[in-house]
């Protein structure tokens, strides 16, 4: 399985609740699980500054590259660090290069990204740039007919849902704890969920919004970024859903996308549970269950 992965994600950002570790951490156990083998890593790709030109506005941009602390930075809770944004342009790289890649294998995991409430001219939230926005655009000019990002994160994916508002090849849902921070956009489809739901009632609100996607849009790509965040005991959220309900989760988007021959590129989104540990387990799971599928479908 290929994994789009750098150790350059591990940004210091000192004492906060985003713990840039795991992402070193869960390339650690899935390439001591055999999941990623020698050679499967690829190192994702700065974007020129004209790509980036593509999702941000000039003033913000110019902004990041010089870490400039102004009214369109301020909004980000990350410190306005060269490294950290570096990090986020490089993720952009990165989840573009995820969906290249599931394009010709039918699934690929980015150890990153999900980066979802970055705004054309602002930063917001942990995010200073949007990746599954660039990916979903450069993937339309390459031909790409009609994409579903499927926005499992606690928190509603409101930067993408804001960015592709009026395009009709990119159909946005997000299922997220409602209330609860970000400002709400309107996606293609929200599913706003109330404190304390749990793992049933969350999958079968799933899998219905599931077969509008599936039988109605039909896309030729499916961005997923599966959060870890709505887990029982994550800091940030009040949703119960425990490692295998998030498990069945991610089944239930992986197996169906290659039920349907629908490429799927994963990213990852939040995670901020009590034990950093129990976040790199549940990413991990995510591509544990990408990995069995992608051998099932070789088989």
């Amino acid at each position: 399985m290929h994994v789009v992965y750098t150790p350059r994600y591990t940004a210091d950002i000192g004492t906060h609740v985003f713990p840039t570790e795991k992402y070193n951490l869960i390339y650690q156990m899935l390439a001591g699980e055999k999941i990623i083998q020698k050679n499967d890593t690829i190192a994702p790709v700065r974007p020129s500054d004209d790509d980036l030109r593509a999702i941000v506005t000039e003033e913000y941009l110019d902004d990041l590259l010089h870490a400039r602390l102004t009214a369109r930075t301020y909004p980000s809770e990350m410190p306005v660090k060269q490294n950290i944004i570096d990090a986020q342009i490089l993720c952009c790289g990165g989840s573009f290069q995820t969906a290249q890649h599931a394009m010709v294998s039918g699934g690929c995991y980015h150890i990153g990204g999900g980066f979802h409430h970055a705004f054309p001219e602002h930063a917001e939230g942990f995010c200073y740039l949007n990746d599954v926005v660039f990916a979903a655009a450069k993937m339309l000019k390459q031909g790409v007919d009609c994409i579903a990002v499927i926005d499992l994160d606690l928190h509603q994916g409101n930067g993408t849902a804001k960015f592709f508002e009026n395009e009709t090849r990119v159909f946005t849902f997000s299922m997220h704890q409602e209330r609860l921070y970000p400002k709400k956009e309107r996606s293609s489809l929200d599913i706003g969920l109330e404190i304390g739901i749990k793992d049933e009632e969350y999958l079968e609100k799933l899998e219905r919004a599931l077969d509008r996607i599936f039988n109605d849009v039909k896309p030729s790509l499916i961005i997923y970024l599966a959060g870890a965040d709505p887990y029982i005991f994550d800091q940030l959220g009040n949703l119960c859903l425990t490692l295998e309900g998030l498990q069945k989760r991610d089944e239930a988007v992986i197996h169906r996308a290659f039920a349907n021959r629908i490429p799927v590129a994963i990213v990852l989104g939040g995670g901020y549970a009590e034990d950093v540990h129990d976040t790199v387990e549940i990413h991990c799971n995510t591509a544990r269950i990408l990995h069995k599928t992608l051998i099932s479908k070789i088989k």
